[in-house]
């Protein structure tokens, strides 16, 4: 798989250049493979054209300039061509749709960099995110990638609170499956043939297929953190990460799939009780939270009442705790109405 990730799709590869002119683009690749250290940054999109000038922008303007920039139209229906038309040396790749993984793994296999950052094009990267990311893995090449801080951003893109970052707590396997220190892609810098050694992104998965690499990456080499920030993830309605009950099944698969894999010995049980808790812990949190918000719309008894039954289907103890801590007097307020 990984030599097919290597060169099967470099013939196949559709690519529509911006309005940049071949010979440039040329140029541009020779350049890439003289350089020990190259980049190349791969934005996967599905109906995100409204979005991706925004993604393809944050990278032109990088202290450190991307070697290559490759979208990847995984079957849109809002012409992404559009908009990548508009850049100069921006690469597009058509394919029909097959999810974000296989859009991925194109780009992967499309480009000829040594290093990676895979951007959402509902996202944002930093100014200084790859001058930052290249200096970090320079100082630990066995790395498999590195990661920094991210903050999130609303739909018109103003940032939402403090920075996140998770830093590794010790052997870094173990520690992502605790639990996923990453909240999205664009937060790692990737070597490629590390990416290509471990057989690139799992297209079976449509979910919890970040956490999934970053687990089969750390298990083969190690991982670098550090806390400067890098990017900005994107909340809007359409993120497929609001399905909290999906997401928590998928999560709690991803361990399943990872465990049957393994050698367990009692640091890695250990650390998948701890993981499963948290994943618990999340999600459920995230379904009340969700409950709540939409009781503050409706006002419907029955939907709150159904919404709480299937929370505490996954965790009573989370449940019961988060009702007293979020919802509160709402709860109260219910209850009584309820008994009157």
């Amino acid at each position: 798989m990984a030599a097919e990730l290597n060169t099967t799709a470099k013939m196949a590869c559709t690519m529509v250049r911006g309005s940049s002119e071949l010979s440039e683009a040329r140029g541009s690749d020779a350049a890439a493979h003289c350089d020990p250290a190259t980049i190349a940054v791969i934005i996967p999109t599905f109906n995100q054209a409204r979005f991706l000038a925004e993604a393809i922008m944050s990278v032109l303007a990088q202290t450190r300039p991307a070697n290559e920039i490759i979208v990847v139209d995984d079957g849109s229906t809002d012409e992404p061509a559009n908009v990548v038309s508009q850049f100069q040396k921006v690469q597009l790749i058509r394919q029909d749709n097959r999810g974000p993984s296989a859009a991925r793994n194109t780009g992967l296999r499309c480009c000829s960099a040594s290093h990676i950052v895979f951007l959402d094009a509902d996202d944002r990267l930093i100014p200084t995110a790859l001058e930052t990311g290249l200096r970090c893995i320079a100082q630990q090449p066995d790395c498999g990638f590195v990661y920094g801080a991210l903050r999130l951003i609303s739909e018109n893109g103003h940032p939402i609170g403090s920075n996140l970052f998770t830093p590794i707590n010790g052997e870094a396997h173990l520690a992502f499956l605790r639990q996923n220190l990453i909240s999205m892609p664009a937060a790692a810098l990737y070597r490629r043939d590390c990416l290509l050694a471990v057989k690139g992104w799992d297209e079976s998965m449509r979910r919890c297929e970040d956490h999934d690499i970053y687990l089969r990456m750390a298990r083969r080499y190690p991982i670098v953190s550090h806390p400067n920030l890098v990017a900005e993830y994107r909340q809007h309605s359409e993120n497929t990460s609001q399905n909290h009950v999906e997401q928590l099944k998928a999560a709690l698969r991803l361990l399943d799939l990872h465990e049957a894999h393994i050698t367990i010995d009692a640091p890695t049980r250990v650390a998948l009780r701890i993981g499963r808790a948290n994943k618990r812990k999340l999600y459920v949190s995230r379904m009340l939270e969700s409950a709540r918000a939409s009781w503050q719309i409706r006002r419907d008894v029955g939907g709150l009442i159904r919404d709480v039954i299937q929370a505490a289907r996954w965790s009573p103890r989370v449940t019961m705790y988060t009702l007293i801590r979020v919802f509160g007097r709402s709860i109260k307020s219910t209850v009584i109405a309820l008994t009157e």
